[in-house]
C-alpha cells in the first residue's frame, strides 16, 4: 500500500514537471513568435545619430556608414546612391539621410524670416506669375532670390515668394503652379527596394517632420507622396512625383518652366516626368550633387539669360558644370522637355 502511495507521488510529480517545463516553453515561443513588440518604437534618430557618430566623426566615410546601418537589427536594408542613404527599418519605415557628412551646418532657427519683395499675385488669365520658393533660405540665405525677384518684376511678373517653414504640404498640395517655380532646396534620391538603384527622386519641403507626420498627412504618406528626410540633424517632409502625379494631374501646370535648384533634380526623369505630365513645358536642374554657392550664382545667371533671349538648350550647353566643384561632381545643369523655351515678352 505504501509502495502504491509512493508510486503515484511520483507520477504526480512527473506531471507537475512536465506541465511546469510546458507553461515555461509555450511563454517563451509566445515571446519569440512576437518580434512585432520589439519594433514598437524603434528609436530612428537615436540609431541614425549613433552611427554618424561612430563613423562619420572617425573617417567621414559614408560607404562605412551604410555598412553599420546594414549590419543593425533594426534596419531591414541600407541603400547609399550618390549623397543620399535610404534607410528602410523592419516596421516598413523609410528616412533618407541627404548629404550625410554635413551634420552640423543647420541654423536652431525654425522661425520665418520677413520675406523680400513678397507680392500677392493678382489672379488673371492675362497674368504671368511665378513661385520663388526658397525653403533653406535659413542655410542659404537669400540674395539669389532677391536677385531673381527684380529681374522677373522687371519683365512684369507677379511673384509668389515663400522661404523656410511657410513652404508646407498644405500649400504645395494647391499653389504648386505657376509660369514659372523656381525651388531652391535640398533633394536626393529614394531606393525604395534597397537594390541599390534610385527609384524616384525626392525635394524637400521647409515642413519639419515630426512623430506625428505620418498621421497629419496619412494619405500623402500611406502612398509614398512624402517620405522623410534627414539633413544634418533637422528632418524635414520630402515630397515624390507621387505627389505632383496626383495633386496636378489634367494640364494643371500649363506651358511652366520648372527649375528646381537642388542636387539630384534630373539624376532621372521621375521628378521631371511628373511635372511634364501635368503640362510643364521644361524642367531645369542638376544631374549630380552641387554646391550651395554654384547653385546660387547659376540661378542668378540663368534668369539673366532667360530675360536676354536665351534659350533653355542654350543656357544649359553655356553653363555646363558651373563650376569646379561640380566638375569634380560630373553634376551637369540638364533640362527634360521643350529646350527651346523662352521667357515670355
Amino acid at each position: 500500500m505504501h509502495k502504491q502511495i509512493q508510486n503515484k507521488q511520483k507520477v504526480l510529480l512527473k506531471l507537475i514537471c512536465i506541465s511546469i517545463l510546458l507553461t515555461t516553453t509555450h511563454t517563451t515561443l509566445a515571446i519569440q513568435s512576437n518580434p512585432s513588440q520589439e519594433n514598437q518604437n524603434i528609436p530612428y534618430h537615436k540609431i541614425i545619430q549613433e552611427g554618424q557618430t561612430l563613423i562619420l566623426q572617425t573617417n567621414s566615410n559614408p560607404k562605412d556608414l551604410t555598412i553599420w546601418y546594414n549590419n543593425h537589427p533594426n534596419i531591414e536594408f541600407a541603400s547609399q546612391i550618390q549623397n543620399t542613404i535610404t534607410l528602410k527599418f523592419i516596421d516598413g519605415t523609410y528616412i533618407l539621410l541627404i548629404n550625410p557628412k554635413n551634420t552640423n551646418h543647420l541654423s536652431n532657427s525654425n522661425t520665418v524670416n520677413p520675406t523680400f519683395l513678397k507680392k500677392t499675385p493678382i489672379q488673371t488669365s492675362e497674368d504671368k506669375t511665378a513661385l520663388i520658393l526658397n525653403p533653406s533660405e535659413n542655410m542659404y540665405g537669400n540674395l539669389h532670390c532677391k536677385r531673381i525677384i527684380f529681374m522677373l518684376q522687371s519683365k512684369n511678373y507677379n511673384i509668389t515668394h515663400k522661404i523656410n517653414n511657410e513652404v508646407t504640404i498644405p500649400f504645395l498640395r494647391y499653389n504648386f503652379s505657376a509660369n514659372i517655380i523656381y525651388m531652391n532646396t535640398h533633394a536626393g534620391v529614394w531606393d525604395l527596394d534597397g537594390d541599390q538603384q534610385p527609384d524616384i527622386v525626392v525635394i524637400g519641403t521647409g515642413e519639419h517632420w515630426t512623430n506625428e507626420t505620418p498621421d497629419q498627412y496619412k494619405f500623402e504618406y500611406d502612398n509614398q507622396m512624402i517620405v522623410e528626410g534627414l539633413v544634418g540633424d533637422t528632418s524635414f517632409i520630402s515630397f515624390t512625383p507621387y505627389f505632383i502625379n496626383h495633386y496636378y494631374q489634367n494640364n494643371t501646370i500649363p506651358d511652366s518652366l520648372i527649375y528646381m535648384a537642388t542636387c539630384h533634380a534630373t539624376y532621372d526623369d521621375t521628378m521631371a516626368q511628373a511635372y511634364l505630365n501635368a503640362g510643364a513645358e521644361t524642367y531645369l536642374g542638376w544631374t549630380q550633387n552641387t554646391v550651395f554657392w554654384t547653385n546660387s550664382l547659376t540661378s542668378i545667371l540663368t534668369f539673366r539669360l532667360l530675360s536676354l533671349g536665351f534659350t533653355i538648350n542654350q543656357i544649359c550647353k553655356f553653363i555646363g558644370y558651373g563650376g569646379f566643384y561640380n566638375f569634380i561632381f560630373q553634376s551637369k545643369l540638364t533640362y527634360y522637355g521643350n529646350g527651346n523655351y523662352v521667357l515670355p515678352d
